[in-house]
């Protein structure tokens, strides 16, 4: 009985040490400006990354205000809200509609899984891609990995923020 006894109560506070550790992610939450120079655009440069970030991070969402030039050389400002683990749907850029998912990897990083439909000089195109974000671990630097897939092949870029 007392060999029982001793079992459940060390499976119990087994269990109890496990579940008290709970997963915390890293707080994205700021305002995140472009390092060009610690960047790789690609062939688009600057025009091809957000040149502002703004980040309100939940424990369901995470809220993105992006702003920067267009490749016309027009300014956009572009709100996007990411439900985590859940089919999120956003407006983007050239009004495209932006279907897309949002995980965490980890503590320092989450991956959006992305869809963009867009109307284009008269045609439809579908866009697949995602984005994987990551912060450092003094909390500074914010790395977004961009790849997505267009019918002239992949594209990948790295964009670099400092916070500030």
């Amino acid at each position: 009985m007392t060999r029982k006894f001793f079992l459940y109560a060390t499976a119990f506070l087994s269990l109890s040490l496990l579940f008290s550790f709970s997963y915390k992610a890293a707080n994205f939450s700021g305002t995140w400006n472009l390092d060009e120079s610690a960047s790789e655009l690609g062939q688009f440069g600057a025009r091809g990354a957000y040149s502002k970030v703004v980040i309100e991070q939940s424990d369901e969402a995470i809220k993105m205000t992006v702003s920067g030039s267009g490749f016309d050389g027009s300014n956009y400002e572009i709100t996007e809200t990411h439900l985590v683990g859940k089919e999120s749907q956003n407006t983007g850029i050239m009004n495209s509609k932006k279907i897309s998912t949002l995980n965490w990897d980890g503590e320092q990083r989450f991956k959006i899984d992305v869809k963009l439909l867009l109307e284009f000089q008269g045609q439809s195109l579908e866009l697949t891609g995602n984005e994987k974000w990551e912060i450092s671990t003094d909390g500074k630097t914010l790395t977004q990995y961009s790849s997505i897939t267009t019918p002239q092949g992949e594209m990948s870029t790295k964009a670099v923020y400092k916070k500030g």
